[in-house]
């Protein structure tokens, strides 16, 4: 009868607890940055990024995008996918402040946004069929 008791009383307190800290408050998700920065060298955005990329029209799921900046504008990028996984190379010019990329298979712009310490990297194109994608990137160490 006591082991019955023991077990049972233990029950209670992973219960308790499980409760206790499972519902803890959690700090939200700061916003991503909103003010948009002007990138005036490629050192500026050298480094990782990454983040989701979405297509319109709209895929079954996104994909996760990572893209290496170089200081001379060169750049790696590897999308991960359920189907495998898509890589490429290519080389960002600047204009207007923004990162741009045009070749054979569409064209992209990135714009760099800077908030409380925050960066996020914009990136919007579409290839020459007309799919739209978009991704969010922020820098990873």
């Amino acid at each position: 009868m006591k082991e019955w008791l023991r077990a049972a009383s233990f029950g209670v307190l992973v219960g308790v607890l499980a409760v206790v800290f499972g519902c803890a408050p959690m700090e939200p998700v700061p916003p991503p940055p909103s003010t948009p920065g002007s990138v005036s060298t490629f050192t500026s955005v050298a480094g990782m990024w990454a983040g989701i990329l979405k297509a319109t029209p709209r895929l079954k799921q996104d994909d996760w995008l990572m893209v290496l900046i170089h200081d001379d504008g060169s750049y790696q990028f590897k999308s991960v996918r359920t189907i495998g996984i898509m890589q490429g190379q290519g080389r960002f010019t600047l204009a207007d402040g923004k990162l741009t990329v045009e070749n054979e298979h569409g064209q992209i712009v990135g714009t760099l946004y800077e908030e409380g310490g925050r960066r996020m990297l914009k990136l919007e194109g579409a290839t020459k069929d007309g799919t739209q994608y978009s991704a969010d990137l922020e820098p990873k160490k």
